[in-house]
């Protein structure tokens, strides 16, 4: 649902003719190629080539020119069995570099009738002065052959039986090409009599469609156009395919394939739909009609206050919500009175001040306002009510502005008491934004943000790198069994010893494996010593901690009091195995 700010009626907003009826869009163009004569190309076809007696083929004609250029024939040297249509025609500019190239095509809809072989012959074509030859084309009638559907454009309107000015919605779609390609659709156009398409409100995208049970992609431009004569109207449309070239924002709704390479410009018409446009009735019009047409509601109006001073200004606003095109939403006239005087606010307020003349007010103007509801086809009223207001004289006392409790707005206004007690005292009456640590609070999130960075940063390079954690989980085990391993000399404890001798050694070869600390021997730890250390006095220590180690499990084992005299060398042996970590 839409929703228009509107305020009591600007006296420039007052005309019945919705604002934008008949205006254009003009903007500037880019420099147009004028090549000469011989580098002008002109080349026709038939889409498609092979058709049945009865059906419909499209004759075309492209040529690099302006439009305006070309003196098109009356009639084309066409054989009687081709019945031709009507001719569309349209130009775009190809952005090949500066200046623009112009393409213009031409579009028959030709109409097979006999069985045969039927050739449009050559012929020449006025451009610029100068004479242009156009190429012949064939087509095959077979009344056996397989035939391709001619390619054109569906027009589809979301509204047939309209009233004159009514906005409804209409959409050109271009069903994919062979191979599910979806292309762009430039320079669409309208063809009927009197039609206002709002190019303000168009809309591109690609979406699935049904074309003859079969789901398929298609390009679809939508827009909102108004009828603007009554009786039977009769639209078509028309457009270029420009490949990839949208030219403006889509909307995509599922995978789409785009064709490859430059685009290949070509003129596409759609069948005409008849629409039937009826006059507004006279019968059952309010007042305050300025060519609303759609579902509108009006919401409660709005009073800055409704306790004034002759002469002081109030504030009134209102709103609109609808279904219609409000877009072209005209607001309200404004009633002439001699009580009020009525001033548009400045962009943006969307409002108006009134002023009262006269302290005998006792309600703000009623604003008369209607729409027409299209579906069923009579006039709404929107009138926006008179609100009570109370206006007093010079000699009386300010009163306070309005409130949702009238009774307490009457209260004069005063001074309160002396307080009791002090308030609140401060150092300063400079703003916090001004003093030194307020730069320093406001860079907190900045620094919370960046260690929140430098610590996920660090926890992504750990879990690429496990061998890190594994080495670090080993040296700090191995300072634990270091530690047990002095206690364990000092009470004279050579059990305790060797058990933690061997756990430590274990522990500083697990990350080379790596491997669990518990599963390894004595000859994992042999294997991280070169021939030299294995065979020398380290290698000799190992292999006595690890045998008595093994002697602990025995039956009858007793601790032996000469291995606490290992512990130097326990400890070169542990020194060289972290230095590895």
């Amino acid at each position: 649902m839409l929703a228009f700010a509107l305020a009591v009626g600007r006296a420039q907003l007052s005309t019945r003719i919705p604002p934008g009826a008949a205006a254009q869009f003009m903007v500037p163009q880019p420099a147009v190629d004028n090549s000469p004569p011989e580098n002008i190309l002109a080349t026709a076809e038939f889409d498609p080539p092979v058709v049945r007696p009865g059906e419909k083929t499209f004759y075309r004609v492209t040529i690099t020119a302006t439009e305006n250029s070309i003196k098109w024939p009356d009639k084309i040297p066409a054989p009687p069995e081709l019945r031709l249509g009507a001719v569309a025609r349209g130009q775009l500019t190809q952005p090949d570099g500066m200046p623009f190239h112009p393409v213009s095509g031409f579009v028959y809809e030709i109409t097979a009738l006999a069985l045969g072989h039927f050739v449009v012959s050559n012929f020449v074509v006025q451009v610029g002065g100068s004479s242009v030859e156009v190429p012949p084309a064939s087509v095959d009638v077979d009344g056996h052959g397989v035939t391709l559907p001619a390619r054109k454009l569906s027009l589809e309107v979301s509204e047939t039986n309209l009233f004159f000015g009514q906005p409804f919605r209409v959409r050109v779609i271009l069903p994919a090409a062979p191979g599910n390609q979806i292309e762009a659709l430039r320079d669409v156009q309208f063809n009927g009599d009197a039609l206002l398409a709002d190019r303000l409100a168009t809309r591109r995208s690609v979406e699935t469609v049904n074309r003859g049970g079969q789901l398929m992609p298609a390009f679809i431009f939508e827009t909102a156009a108004t009828p603007l004569v009554t009786g039977r109207l009769n639209i078509s449309a028309q457009g270029f395919t420009a490949g990839s070239e949208f030219g403006g924002p889509v909307v995509i709704s599922g995978p789409v394939m785009f064709p490859s390479g430059p685009p290949k410009y070509v003129l596409l018409v759609s069948d005409w739909v008849g629409l039937n446009v009826r006059p507004l009735p006279s019968e059952g019009q309010r007042p305050g009609f300025t060519g609303a047409i759609g579902k509108f509601l009006a919401d409660r109006p709005q009073l800055s206050t409704n306790r004034i001073h002759v002469g002081e200004p109030v504030h009134l606003k209102f709103a609109f919500h609808g279904q219609g095109d409000l877009t072209r939403f005209v607001p309200p006239e404004l009633p002439r009175t001699s009580d009020w005087q009525v001033i548009a606010d400045n962009p943006p307020d969307n409002g108006f001040t009134l002023i009262p003349l006269t302290d005998e007010i006792q309600a703000t103007p009623a604003i008369p306002f209607s729409c027409f509801d299209p579906s069923a086809a009579k006039y709404v009223d929107l009138t926006i009510p008179s609100l009570p207001v109370t206006v007093v004289g010079e000699d009386l006392p300010l009163q306070l502005a309005a409130s949702d409790d009238e009774a307490g707005s009457a209260a004069p206004l005063k001074l309160s008491g002396l307080a009791l007690m002090p308030g609140k005292t401060v150092a300063s009456l400079k703003p916090l934004q001004l003093r030194g640590w307020f730069v320093g609070v406001q860079l907190v999130p900045v620094m919370v943000f960046f260690a929140l960075w430098q610590w996920d940063r660090r926890r992504r390079f750990l879990e690429a790198h496990p061998e890190i954690v594994r080495r670090r989980q080993a040296r700090r085990a191995l300072r634990y069994e270091r530690r047990q391993l002095k206690i364990a000399v000092e009470a004279g404890d050579s059990a305790a010893f060797v058990s933690h001798a061997a756990d430590a050694m274990r522990i500083a070869v697990a990350p080379q494996y790596p491997a669990n600390p518990v599963a390894l021997v004595g000859g994992d730890v042999l294997a991280q010593f070169d021939d030299a250390a294995r065979h020398g006095p380290a290698g000799v220590t190992v292999r006595k901690i690890f045998a008595a180690a093994d002697e602990q499990f025995s039956i009858g084992a007793k601790g032996r009091a000469d291995l606490l005299a290992l512990h130097f060398e326990v400890d070169a042996v542990l020194l060289e195995l972290e230095e590895k970590l």
